[in-house]
């Protein structure tokens, strides 16, 4: 018995001997591969829905936990390709594992990746059509980092028209639709904020209606600066000539009235140049807010 029990332990250590030293040969066979190739270590999707016997959730929640633990070891260069793949896989094994979408996102967005965060979160749209974190993430990296207002406009729509009642999106979109040039949607987005908000006591709804206000005042400015450009350039083309005043643009019927600015001022107008002004200032100023 005890001779048994003595080859058993030897038995043990040898194969603990053996693995440790085939997985020191892995390690050192995998530093001499090129560098990109690393990032394809973690097997691919269809191999692993295989192994797993069925239980590719399981499988999906375990390569989720290592890649949180892991995702920094790669080197900046290649840390991105590693990361799509990653969570590619994941998702291929579970597509509604809306957390994977969300940090693959996260990760990505700190090599500034801005096209493989979009791929990511429209596989998660595909994947759920009730999903709308993902769009909601995708929007803000667009918007706020990539500055990338077309893609944050197509994100937060989406989000919104999954979760149309949180007024965190509905803020959110109503600034992105400001920053695409989409005036007219962003003014009416501001007045819907409003409209819903100015009865409510609660701290959030006043500073939704405070920055209303102050939207639908700048906005206004800008559709009628817009407009008022756009008439005198129709003008200008039909004529040959500017004309000398604004009120020429309502006789000619390329206006049905002359807008005056929220304070009730009329714009500025120079003849010789075309160029239309506004007299009263703008409420933002700032880097997302300066006109």
């Amino acid at each position: 018995m005890r001779i048994r029990t003595i080859i058993g332990l030897l038995a043990i250590v040898a194969l603990l001997c053996s693995a440790y030293s085939l997985h020191e040969g892995l390690v050192s066979l995998c530093a001499t591969y090129p560098t990109e190739f690393r990032s394809y270590y973690i097997p691919s999707s269809g191999f692993l829905k295989v192994a797993s016997l069925g239980q590719e959730n399981f499988w999906a929640d375990l390569v989720f936990i290592w890649s949180i633990q892991f995702f920094d070891r790669y080197a900046d260069e290649v840390r991105d390709t590693y990361l799509f793949h990653t969570y590619d896989v994941i998702t291929d094994l579970d597509p509604l594992f809306t957390e994977a979408y969300v940090f693959g996102n996260l990760f990505l967005s700190l090599d500034r990746r801005w096209d493989l965060i979009y791929e990511l979160t429209d596989k998660s749209l595909e994947a759920d059509p009730k999903i709308w974190m993902p769009a909601w993430d995708a929007s803000t990296y667009a918007f706020f980092q990539a500055h990338d207002y077309q893609s944050a406009k197509k994100y937060i729509d989406c989000a919104y028209e999954r979760a149309p009642d949180s007024r965190l999106i509905e803020r959110m979109r109503a600034d992105v639709y400001k920053y695409a040039g989409d005036y007219e949607k962003a003014l009416q987005s501001w007045q819907d904020i409003l409209n819903e908000n100015e009865a409510k006591e609660d701290s959030w709804s006043h500073f939704l209606v405070f920055t209303a206000r102050h939207n639908i005042f700048d906005l206004t400015i800008k559709v009628d600066l817009r407009n008022l450009t756009a008439a005198l350039d129709r003008y200008r083309k039909a004529k040959g000539s500017l004309p000398r005043n604004l009120e020429a643009l309502v006789k000619a019927g390329y206006l049905s009235s002359l807008p005056a600015d929220p304070e009730g001022k009329p714009y500025i107008y120079k003849s010789n140049t075309g160029e239309v002004a506004c007299q009263s200032p703008f409420k933002f100023k700032g880097r997302y807010g300066q006109w």
